[in-house]
């Protein structure tokens, strides 16, 4: 930023704060810059100077974040989509799904959610399916999990 205005220099300054305070994505510094009122030349500016210093990682937000609703029981889709709407780069979204999915399945992932349910008392089958869906399953696995669960001997 060897040829920036003045303003951009304290758009940097608050940008390499506030991308130094965890990982951070291109668009969660585009959405704070633009916050902050910066122009959409400083903003371009900004994450190519944050970039080039290695401030910015999608690939490292996207598998945190995928992990991160992997562990609270949501299903692939659902993290597809979450991190979809975060506006991270494809591949690292990608890559992050890839990730998740080497570690557990949907119906891994929708047993535990129900058993942590099913910890809490007795709860309806119907209560326990809208908590599943709300989670990304499909009903295939959410039928599967719901009859292991109601029709072992310990669910009666």
């Amino acid at each position: 930023m060897s040829s920036s205005k003045p303003g951009d220099d304290r758009f940097l300054a608050g940008a390499v704060r506030y991308a130094s305070t965890g990982v951070r994505s291109r668009e969660d510094l585009r959405t704070y810059l633009k916050r902050r009122g910066a122009s959409p030349r400083t903003i371009a500016r900004t994450l190519d100077a944050c970039t080039a210093r290695g401030l910015l990682d999608d690939h490292a937000c996207a598998r945190l974040w995928a992990e991160h609703w992997a562990r609270r029981g949501y299903a692939q889709a659902a993290i597809h989509e979450r991190l979809t709407a975060k506006a991270l780069d494809a591949a690292a979204i990608a890559h992050a799904i890839s990730r998740v999915a080497r570690t557990s399945d949907d119906e891994a992932r929708a047993r535990l959610v129900l058993a942590r349910h099913l910890g809490r008392g007795r709860q309806p089958r119907s209560r326990l399916a809208r908590t599943l869906t709300s989670r990304g399953f499909d009903a295939d696995v959410i039928e599967r999990v719901l009859y292991e669960a109601f029709s072992s001997p310990q669910s009666n």
